[in-house]
């Protein structure tokens, strides 16, 4: 998968992306669930409908909630590596990401529009959820980017919400999944186990971690390294400390499986 770093939104000179039919996901993705897997699909399908037609990815780094809104954001549900792990999963061949910044956030819509259609002149299809939102004051919803784009021949492909148990799976309720420590209900919203991406130097407070955390407790995790796993355990404090196990620093990620009770608070290997 190519990957395009589109750091200056507010202002286009030129294509980020030419000579090819481009069939855009547009969107944060953060925490790839399910509902925008679907969004991912569809844009691999409707790439095979163009000849030469390649499936691409729209997306923002950092999360925009936590650039306008940082006391109020709980946190990251996935980071950029995770995503982009998950855009190659579902076969999209090049990714954009757009450096989300305050003075982006003032960029009304539909000049926003204006600059992705000089990035990238062939696009083709464009692909959003129902409750999709740009631009200054959220200016842009799904309905007003379609009836935009389609003075362009662009056809915009909403996707309805998808839902489990009569309620609309998104990235606000998998984070309060996480924040409530029902990890299985997370696993059935994105598919997959919640993952903590650690890397070589792991954080000793939720403040430096980069992804949302469960709630304070002991935990029975999966570590995992390249191609290698091994089960331990992690303890994050009421003040906020995490504890990991000295082999941490060995491990990329960590799976957090389930809390466990203990009298003793104390992380043991």
């Amino acid at each position: 998968m190519r990957l395009h770093r589109w750091v200056d939104p507010c202002h286009i000179t030129g294509p980020v992306i030419s000579g090819v039919p481009v069939n855009l996901a547009l969107g944060v993705f953060d925490g790839v669930h399910r509902g925008h897997q679907e969004l991912l699909r569809r844009a691999v399908t409707a790439a095979r409908r163009h000849p030469g037609g390649i499936s691409t990815v729209l997306t923002f780094d950092p999360n925009p909630a936590a650039v306008l809104r940082p006391d109020l954001f709980p946190g990251n549900v996935s980071t950029m590596n995770q995503r982009l792990a998950e855009f190659r999963r579902f076969e999209i061949d090049e990714t954009v990401v757009i450096r989300f910044s305050r003075e982006f956030s003032l960029l009304p819509g539909e000049r926003f529009l204006q600059n992705l259609i000089t990035a990238v002149p062939a696009l083709k299809t464009v692909v959003v959820g129902y409750n999709f939102h740009m631009g200054h004051n959220r200016d842009v919803g799904a309905e007003k980017l379609k009836d935009w784009l389609s003075t362009d021949g662009i056809r915009v492909d909403i996707v309805p919400a998808l839902k489990d148990n009569d309620d609309s799976i998104s990235s606000s309720r998998v984070r309060r999944a996480i924040a409530t420590g029902d990890l299985g209900q997370v696993g059935i919203m994105t598919g997959r186990p919640y993952t903590i991406e650690v890397g070589k130097s792991p954080p000793k407070t939720r403040q430096e971690c980069r992804q949302l955390l469960p709630p304070a407790g002991v935990y029975v995790c999966t570590f995992l390294t390249g191609g290698s796993s091994r089960e331990g355990m992690m303890e994050i404090s009421e003040s906020g400390d995490i504890q990991w196990e000295q082999r941490i620093t060995k491990n990329h990620s960590v799976i957090p499986r389930r809390r466990v009770d203990v009298s003793d608070s104390t992380t043991k290997e």
